[in-house]
């Protein structure tokens, strides 16, 4: 068989790019290698309005009203969505397909749920809301990762990092401002400032506080990204400081939730992920040393004194952690029980209830699962666990096929990130839905060549039986493969 010259792009391990000879049958895998393909760009640039679009609606007052508002708004979808336009770089790989076998069925039984539900009411605000959370972001995901593939997910951490690192820097001067300096504006200017004992509730460059926490969720997935593609200690202290940044961001906002789910994650990936206690031990040195400097800095005390505030409000809060983490499963049931076939689609949405009453709020619960009923019934309900149940099974696949250590590790941090996400704001938030399918995007993007590379090479010994004179395999000599030393 005839073989190419074909250069590949090091995705999750970080390695730099190798040339190989790949057989022409296997052209239509092959990722070319590129400076900084455009699709590249695009996604960076979705990111980064993820971030920021809340700032521009609350400190630029030409985003602050009118349709300017609604286009900020939808930034990041936009931009997103320009990825479409870009060539195709990879044909899908089997993670990608076992992604696309589970949404469309979900798809399917949400779209039908959506549609029995309609009969009972219709909010087309809400429902544009919704589909977009369901069905637009998942399948641009679809669309996007052929052509983001090659990805190096250390990069996109990196990014992510940095907007941690600045939110926690601005969270804690937002703390200690009084509640009506206008850093701690939210998007909607009648709205009153959320403040506490220990200070205000600190909402970042996002519009509201619940951007906040889930730049600290995101912030911890990113450290330990970056930790487990380490490979210098410069890079682990660097790893360290943006899960610190990550927890900081969750005190700031003086939020249980993020803080809880970051010790989770924390634990979950060290136990989880192989060999994670043993990449979390070469980093002990380099968090000693992220302690030594915090503290050289004054910022220590700065844990100290929000942690205090986090345990004040948790101490006078009317609802107990078992309500809040659980409390859900009790009302889905009981709406399950009232509503099976949905209550009106679109209705729960807090922008629908903008656009009928002229009033942001909760129509009838605040907890996500008891709203997806009343808007999609108990089909609905089952279509959005059929397409949770797919992005999990899809990053399982890729971490099965995938042969490095902290490629394996990455994609495990990935799917504890989503756990959280899945269970709360997905459908009704829209930055943890853009945050949820735009990372999903790059981590499967960053895994496109191992897994393309390791399907055709079973499918190649398989009708060859082994490989000719001693000649390694295609996934022998993927990036993936070399393994962190």
């Amino acid at each position: 068989m005839k073989t190419e010259q074909t250069t590949t792009v090091a995705a999750l391990s970080g390695q730099p790019a190798a040339v190989q000879a790949q057989p022409r049958r296997a052209r239509g895998r092959t990722v070319h290698a590129e400076a900084f393909p455009k699709a590249w760009l695009v996604l960076f640039a979705a990111l980064t309005m993820i971030v920021f679009e809340g700032a521009f609606r609350k400190w630029v007052p030409l985003f602050g009203e009118g349709y300017w508002k609604y286009l900020m708004y939808f930034s990041k979808d936009i931009i997103f969505g320009c990825i479409f336009f870009l060539p195709v770089r990879s044909a899908p790989s089997p993670a990608l397909k076992v992604f696309e076998k589970w949404l469309v069925p979900g798809c399917v039984l949400v779209g039908l749920g959506a549609a029995v539900s309609s009969f009972h009411g219709f909010n087309p605000v809400g429902a544009v809301l919704t589909t977009r959370s369901c069905f637009v972001l998942p399948i641009l995901v679809l669309l996007a990762v052929p052509r983001l593939a090659g990805l190096p997910l250390r990069r996109v951490a990196m990014l992510l990092a940095f907007f941690t690192v600045l939110n926690f820097a601005l969270g804690m001067e937002q703390n200690r401002l009084p509640s009506d300096n206008i850093l701690n504006r939210y998007s909607d200017v009648g709205m009153q400032v959320v403040e506490v004992e220990s200070g205000v509730r600190a909402a970042g460059t996002f519009s509201y506080i619940t951007g906040m926490s889930l730049m600290s969720s995101v912030g911890i997935w990113a450290g330990l990204v970056l930790l487990g593609l380490a490979r210098s200690q410069w890079q682990r202290i660097g790893a360290w400081a943006t899960v610190a940044a990550g927890f900081g961001c969750g005190l700031a906002s003086v939020s249980r939730a993020p803080v809880v789910v970051g010790v989770a994650m924390l634990v979950g990936w060290m136990f989880l992920s192989k060999d994670g206690i043993t990449v979390a031990a070469r980093g002990l040195i380099a968090g000693a040393f992220c302690v030594v400097i915090a503290t050289g800095f004054g910022i220590t005390p700065v844990f100290s004194e929000l942690g205090e505030g986090l345990m004040q409000r948790d101490a006078t809060a009317s609802d107990t952690f078992r309500q809040r983490a659980f409390g859900q499963l009790e009302e889905m049931a009981g709406v399950l029980q009232m509503a099976p076939l949905g209550h009106g689609f679109g209705t729960e949405q807090v922008g629908g209830q903008y656009y009928a009453t002229g009033q942001g709020g909760f129509n009838h619960f605040e907890s996500p699962l008891p709203r997806l009923v009343m808007e999609t019934g108990a089909l609905g309900l089952a279509g959005y666990l059929v397409i949770c149940a797919g992005t999990l099974l899809a990053l399982q696949r890729a971490t099965q096929m995938t042969q490095n250590t902290g490629a394996r590790a990455a994609l495990r941090a990935t799917q504890l990130l989503f756990l959280p996400f899945f269970y709360g704001t997905l459908i009704f938030d829209h930055t943890t839905s853009a945050f949820v399918w735009m990372i999903f995007a790059a981590v499967m993007a960053a895994a496109e060549i191992n897994t393309n590379q390791n399907a055709e090479t079973l499918k190649t010994e398989s009708r060859n039986g082994r490989t000719k004179g001693g000649e390694q395999s295609l996934a022998e000599r993927a990036p993936f493969s070399v393994t962190g030393k």
